[in-house]
């Protein structure tokens, strides 16, 4: 997997244009650790999917548990990523880069040597912060060195890849390294990988982002209010799967929060989030579409990854092995993406890619009832729910960073991604409430689950119809 995304890499480097004014090679180099760093963030969002039962055996851990190893990370992703967004904008992109590399590095080896459920859970949360730097400044990054129209296009194009190449393979490389040398292996990678990238952005030349925005301070009420706000929003939603009244407190509390940055925003003279931005109806759109994406490729992935090993009896590497045909699919999507952006119009473009993540749900909820063989229905459902994900993903990011302006990159890539990494911690919660409200085995589950996931990707299709306009440009 590690050969198909250098090698995508390199092809697509190779056709992409910097912005004026800067060096080309510089831009390429920036362009590859910008990928690198995004397939790094995300592959590391779902590579202990499959290390599930195993860390289950480890720690005596439950199935929400379980979840919260990944919703630790999620959520201090997400309620961060608008903070991370704005700092880049204040300090420098690539300083608060270099920060979230080696922030990433520390707590992926903390992690590793957890002696308990409780400290990974930590750990993870650590991991997730040092993400939200990575994530928001890779963005930016992008969006300052490639200006809107094609060669944006083609940057998109292999940032997306990064991350669903990430995304798909993250079960794969996790099945590996947790069958060969135990789930701990797969954070301890992270070590040198993080050290590496942070000295080479300190050594890469290039343009420089710092004090990109001139207006004074920093909007700590609303970093706090956004980042508290988000977290018990987090945390509310992952706790519906078994409803208490901590539950709804957390999500009273969460409204409360919300409520109160948006007042806050609208009167700060250097807003964390600029509301306005709202206003352009592609932004507005772009990032509600891209909240409900997540439906596609984490459910696709959480449950599973559950399915085929507890269900199927397949082991790490046998799940890991299976998901090959999603990443190679998303890697066609991604590639194939700007091409036919070129020629329709977004709105198509992201019903399609919605349309086709449904249908691969519908298929996938069958599943349960399938007779032998099952792995090659499971191996077309996947590869075309992993195209259709990357070719809205593709799509969606265009729309809603293509009207940045000059001091507003960090803040737009930061709006993006926590319109992701919120929409799939919510949606992921969401599902497996409902998926467990009424069934107790693990086939009806699994069922309810993917049939679930299929009404929400169906009905964001119709929503890309309606809300989208025009071309991904504005």
């Amino acid at each position: 997997m590690g050969i198909i995304y250098f090698l995508l890499m390199n092809q697509m480097s190779s056709h992409s244009s910097p912005e004026a004014g800067t060096p080309a090679r510089s831009a390429q180099l920036t362009l590859a650790i910008i990928c690198g760093a995004q397939f790094l963030v995300v592959i590391d969002a779902v590579v202990l999917m499959v290390a599930g039962p195993a860390l289950a055996h480890a720690f005596g851990a439950s199935e929400r548990d379980l979840q919260w190893v990944f919703n630790a990370y999620a959520l201090a992703f997400g309620g961060l990523l608008l903070f991370a967004g704005r700092t880049g904008d204040r300090l420098g992109h690539r300083r608060v880069f270099v920060a979230g590399a080696l922030v990433f590095a520390l707590s992926s080896l903390i992690g590793a040597f957890s002696q308990s459920m409780a400290m990974l859970i930590a750990a993870r949360t650590l991991q997730g912060v040092g993400a939200a730097l990575l994530a928001a400044t890779s963005l930016a990054l992008l969006t300052l060195h490639f200006p809107a129209g094609p060669s944006r296009l083609r940057a998109l194009g292999l940032f997306a890849s990064s991350a669903t190449v990430g995304v798909a393979s993250g079960t794969l490389l996790g099945g590996l390294f947790t069958n060969y040398f135990g789930w701990s292996s797969v954070l301890l990678i992270n070590v040198p990988l993080g050290l590496a990238m942070a000295w080479a952005t300190s050594r890469v030349g290039g343009r420089s982002e710092a004090r990109t925005v001139t207006a004074p301070g920093m909007d700590w009420a609303g970093a706090a209010t956004a980042t508290l706000g988000f977290g018990a929003l987090t945390l509310g939603v992952a706790d519906l799967a078994a409803p208490t009244p901590v539950a709804f407190r957390l999500l009273a509390l969460a409204a409360g929060l919300l409520a109160a940055f948006v007042v806050i925003e609208l009167r700060s003279t250097a807003p964390l989030l600029d509301l306005k931005v709202f206003n352009v109806r592609q932004v507005a759109a772009g990032n509600a579409l891209i909240f409900v994406h997540s439906a596609g490729p984490l459910v696709t992935l959480f449950f599973g990854s559950l399915y085929f090993q507890q269900v199927r009896g397949m082991g790490p590497l046998e799940t890991g092995l299976l998901f090959l045909p999603m990443a190679l699919a998303s890697v066609a999507g991604a590639r194939f993406a700007p091409a036919i952006m070129d020629r329709f119009a977004a709105r198509l473009v992201s019903s399609l890619g919605f349309a086709l993540m449904g249908v691969s749900s519908l298929i996938l909820s069958w599943l349960p009832a399938a007779p032998e063989p099952f792995v090659a229905v499971s191996a077309f459902a996947l590869a075309i729910g992993g195209f259709g994900s990357s070719l809205s993903f593709v799509c969606l990011t265009d729309v809603a960073t293509s009207s940045v302006k000059p001091g507003e990159a960090g803040m737009v890539s930061g709006l993006v991604n926590t319109s992701l990494q919120m929409g799939g911690a919510s949606i992921l919660a969401t599902i497996l409430a409902v998926a467990t409200a009424g069934a107790s085995a693990p086939l009806d589950i699994h069922a309810s689950a993917f049939t679930t996931a299929a009404v929400i990707l169906l009905a964001g299709a119709v929503a890309g119809l309606l809300l989208l306009t025009g071309k991904s440009g504005r």
